[in-house]
């Protein structure tokens, strides 16, 4: 449908094409029977998408009728003259070059200004405000001038921080557009014809409609291009599935829940302090109250690190992903991936190689799986007379009568859809009978060869054994005629001339290889080692069931005969006349070919059983091919007494099945949908979407790209179209299951991190608000400041952050069922755990910390009690405890002692807590103090900085601290200890009683 340079305006003019020039394009509307591969006929959801297009059903006239600008010869199509230079000129300034339109892509400054559009940003701008309106009504006060600042230039760090790693992302995205066009991904070929099909035919059933990106592989013809660019079928689908609203993450919609939770939490103890501080502190100065109650309360609330440390574990995850070649469109999707409980793969280069290979030949009675081995003499080493009949004759075949070619290295052409790989048969096995297929291995010495996946299987096994070129240049000027394969005759055929006689008659050689039934049917006689024999009901049944058996197994079968007949020197063969043999031919045997299993997917299938995750196999291969690779790598298994939880379904079963049909297949462990079309894959997702599963759909064709852009985790093969890799949300460079698996295991230890992380973040901010409302409640001196919230949410709890990103995963991450659809990443059970349980423990360590500063002056806290009204402030009053009076100057370095307690019972507390939030389930002895060697890098700098805050001269003063005793530490250090045998506990609970309802309201 696209023009060349010869055809720019979307007219072909009149441009032969020839199966042998593997290179050129084709052009849409052919004239005369072809083959294409591949060509893209599965249906669309929307209607309009198919009443678009109606040029299938013209036939020649029309067609020279509706572009007369090509001067379309009717009678001989061949000969069209095509237009001119000029109107090829003229109307592409018209129409414009032939490419699809780029979607819209967000420019780099729109993609940083909607950084601050994140809810904790706005959150912490609304207290920036305050901070600034805080500092105008009294500027005496430089601390909020500090704070503005700061928060200022922190959210613009972050941002940018944030902007630059999504960039990055991005780009990685925008390298992976590799120059592909396929539309449906199959390899095998399709026969065209020039005949204009019936009304209501739609353009993907057609068989006269030929898409840009498909190889002529045999026969030749000559078309016209109707359309380019976005008016394309290509163009058409591209826009429809560009033109969808991009969905939301999952992760997206689950911080999105957790900052509202924070807006909420925040906005009620912000208007709550106030109000009560207003009455506590008799409303004085309410504008400056107000300005600290919301500004203090959001830094302390919010965990302004977060997004940075998420961000950062997103894109580590995505570097990890980037060497196990799994490419992230998406930083967040990797979430998704770790939820997934389906995962929908296409079979053909997926769970297989892709690569058709000989696996097994049978003659007379004799199986011989994969490459034979004879000793032999250097000089016969792959000589054709290395081997005995019959099996010299079937490679001879498989070499004379076969359309492939090889290709150089890096030739152009060389194509790794159509490579083939032979395997070598395990020794001592030649002529033995046997009941099973023997497991081989891959020969690393094939050749690249181009031309349809069957007859490159069969030319690269030949040359595995026999000098293919040399056998090749023995009949090459001898082929005097050939008849090709198509699907109604099921053979190919080739006559070659032996010798010239002297009675003006000359000996001929018929070779022909396809269907073995369609072959053996024209035979008489069979070849053994032996010479010919008669083809008795006996040898038939031993062809039978060599056949039965191979195609049992999922493999495709060709069949080989030969006969030598003599005809007059210039007898010109042909079909009509069929002055040549067609009966009482010599069958040689048959070889099996398959596409064989990756060799790490049946390791992976394994996993995804133990991880609780479904695989469905989504293929357009036949039913009884999916279904025996399905069994080879463990898909599907029957076992005795156990009734099977697989389905296998055709196709055209699958837009007729009722709801609770779905159900039923939808609750199975596996499923094998063979024969299916991009509009069923379709299909599938929604299903599944509509029973609230999570699933992965692979693809890689243009019509996928609909099915990739709906589900949850869109997976493109690297290989695939552009459109594909567009629509969905990951790309595999090495189109492997196996990767999927390890996107999957990463997803869940991101997720699994990300809830440590929260865990262990969110248990810091309840002592942070209490800090303040012993202040504005309780009328104590204040329990921090700003600034040194400030020095811990952005200083001293950023590397422990970072450091639980590269936490390694627990032993069972991948035996744990997915968890489910609805859960929530910030859960009540974590709510809980982090302000309830130990979020109150360390709020009480610290006020205790706190408290043994003013213990050690021999100050009663119970005297505190409202003393922050008058006192503790610059220009405040004395203050009185136990008999003994403190000045202002007295009152501020005690109070800024206790504030560095508080601030030292944190991060110190932390350091502890850090230790228990590393694991989920498993005891931190087992999963081990050392497995992470960031952890302890970032508790060395953590407590670099703490003592820095704390004891450095000018910097404490800044923050508010002043040096504290040893007492503190010690009371802070004893709670952690309490903190972490509690968890201890609790995470023995979970292990011993997992499906507990009590235990799980301690299990997040």
């Amino acid at each position: 449908m696209h023009p060349s340079k010869d055809s720019k305006n979307g007219m072909a003019n009149g441009i032969k094409y020839r199966g042998k020039d593997k290179q050129k394009r084709k052009w849409n509307f052919p004239w005369s029977k072809k083959k294409v591969a591949p060509a893209g006929r599965g249906t669309t959801r929307r209607r309009n998408l198919n009443e678009m297009f109606c040029e299938q059903t013209w036939d020649i006239e029309r067609i020279a009728r509706n572009y007369a600008g090509s001067h379309i010869n009717m009678q001989n199509p061949a000969s069209s003259k095509g237009l001119t230079s000029e109107q090829a000129e003229n109307i592409l300034r018209e129409q414009g070059l032939n490419m699809l339109p780029k979607a819209k892509e967000i420019t780099n400054f729109e993609l940083f200004l909607s950084q601050f559009l994140n809810m904790l940003w706005g959150l912490l701008l609304a207290a920036t405000v305050f901070s600034l309106i805080g500092f105008l009504y009294d500027t005496s006060n430089l601390s909020g001038l500090w704070v503005t600042l700061i928060m200022i230039a922190m959210i613009l760090i972050l941002c940018t921080i944030s902007f630059l790693q999504e960039r990055k992302a991005r780009a990685w995205c925008v390298g992976l557009k590799l120059e592909t066009s396929s539309i449906t991904g199959e390899a095998e070929p399709i026969e065209y014809q020039a005949e204009a099909v019936a009304e209501g035919v739609t353009v993907f059933d057609s068989r006269n409609i030929a898409f840009n990106g498909s190889l002529c592989v045999d026969g030749e013809a000559v078309g016209v291009v109707i359309r380019t660019a976005e008016k394309t079928v290509i163009g058409q689908i591209a826009e429809m599935t560009t033109g969808q609203e991009d969905k939301k993450s999952r992760l997206q919609m689950q911080i999105r829940k957790y900052v509202t939770i924070l807006v909420i939490v925040a906005g009620t103890w912000g208007t709550g302090c106030f109000l009560i501080g207003g009455f506590v502190h008799n409303w004085k100065n309410p504008v400056n109250l107000l300005a600290n109650a919301f500004l203090t309360i959001a830094i302390a609330i919010v965990p302004c690190g977060l997004p940075a440390t998420v961000t950062s574990s997103l894109t580590l995850v995505a570097q990890r992903l980037v060497k196990k070649n799994v490419y992230l469109k998406k930083l967040d999707i990797v979430e998704a991936l770790g939820s997934a409980n389906i995962i929908a793969s296409d079979k053909t280069g997926t769970l297989t190689k892709n690569i058709m290979t000989v696996t097994d030949i049978w003659y007379h009675d004799k199986f011989i799986p994969g490459v034979p081995e004879y000793s032999c003499t250097i000089r016969e080493m792959k000589s054709i007379n290395r081997y005995n009949p019959p099996l010299s004759d079937i490679l001879t075949v498989m070499s004379v009568c076969n359309s492939s070619t090889f290709v150089e290295e890096g030739e152009q052409g060389s194509n790794r859809k159509n490579s083939s790989t032979i395997l070598d048969m395990e020794p001592g096995s030649i002529g033995k009978r046997r009941n099973t297929l023997t497991k081989t291995f891959p020969s690393v010495q094939t050749r690249k060869a181009i031309g349809t996946p069957s007859e490159v299987a069969l030319i690269q096994y030949a040359d595995k054994l026999i000098p293919v070129d040399v056998v090749r240049e023995q009949y090459a000027n001898k082929i005097v005629f050939e008849i090709p394969f198509n699907s109604k005759r099921k053979f190919h055929l080739m006559i070659t001339k032996i010798v010239d006689l002297n009675n003006g008659q000359a000996e001929f050689k018929l070779m022909m290889k396809g269907a073995p039934e369609a072959l053996i049917d024209k035979c008489t006689q069979m070849l053994t080692s032996k010479g010919e024999i008669d083809l008795t009901t006996i040898e038939m049944e031993k062809f039978q069931e060599a056949y039965e058996m191979f195609g049992a197994s999922g493999r495709r079968v060709i069949g080989f005969v030969q006969k030598n007949f003599r005809a007059p020197v210039n007898t010109q063969f042909s079909l009509d006349a069929e002055n040549f043999p067609t009966k009482e031919l010599c069958f040689l045997g048959v070889c099996a070919i398959m596409d064989p299993p990756r060799d790490e997917t049946p390791g992976a299938i394994k996993m995804c059983k133990e991880a609780g995750i479904k695989v469905f196999m989504v293929t357009g291969d036949h039913h009884l091919t999916a279904t025996a690779i399905a069994r080879q790598i463990g898909l599907i298994e029957d076992k005795p007494d156990v009734a099977p939880d697989y389905a296998i379904l055709h196709g055209e079963q699958i837009s007729n099945l009722s709801e609770k049909e779905w159900d039923d297949i939808l609750s199975k462990n596996a499923v094998v949908f063979a024969r299916t079309t991009p509009e069923q894959k379709l299909l599938i997702v929604e299903q599944a979407q509509k029973r609230k599963q999570v699933i992965a759909m692979t693809g890689d064709g243009v019509n996928d790209a609909p099915a990739l852009k709906k589900a949850h985790i869109g997976v493109a093969m690297g290989t695939g179209s552009d459109v594909a890799k567009q629509a969905a949300d990951i790309v595999l460079t090495d189109d492997n299951f196996a990767s999927i698996v390890k996107a999957v295991e990463e997803g869940r230890l991101m997720y699994d991190n990300l809830k440590k992380l929260l865990g262990y973040t969110m248990c810091h901010t309840w002592p942070e608000v209490w800090s303040i409302v012993i202040n504005f409640c309780f009328g104590m001196p204040i329990g921090m400041t700003a600034l040194q919230i400030l020095s811990v949410d952005l200083g001293t709890e950023i590397p422990p952050g970072v450091a639980m990103s590269k936490e390694p995963l627990e032993g069972d991450i991948m035996k744990r069922p997915p968890r489910d659809s609805e859960a929530v990443l910030v859960s009540n059970s974590l709510l809980a755990y982090s302000y309830l349980l130990v979020g109150q423990l360390q709020s009480i360590a610290c006020f205790l910390a706190y408290c043994c500063v003013f213990w050690s002056y021999n100050i009663s806290i119970a005297d505190l009690w409202m003393s922050a009204i008058n006192s503790w402030t610059p220009g405040g009053e004395k203050f009185t405890s136990n008999g003994v009076s403190y000045t202002i100057e007295e009152q501020l370095f005690i109070n800024r002692q206790a504030c560095a307690a508080w601030q030292m019972g944190i991060v110190f507390g932390q350091v502890f807590h850090i230790f228990s939030s590393r694991t989920l389930r498993q005891s931190i002895f087992k999963h081990g103090f050392f497995t992470n060697p960031w952890v302890w890098i970032a508790i060395v700098t953590e407590l670099i900085m703490l003592g820095i805050f704390i004891y450095v001269p000018a910097i404490n003063t800044f923050l508010g601290g002043a040096p504290i005793s040893w007492s503190p530490w010690l009371v802070v250090a004893a709670m952690a200890v309490v903190i972490f045998v509690y968890n201890e506990v609790r995470k023995i609970f979970i292990r011993k009683y997992p499906n507990n309802k009590i235990v799980n309201l301690f299990k997040w």
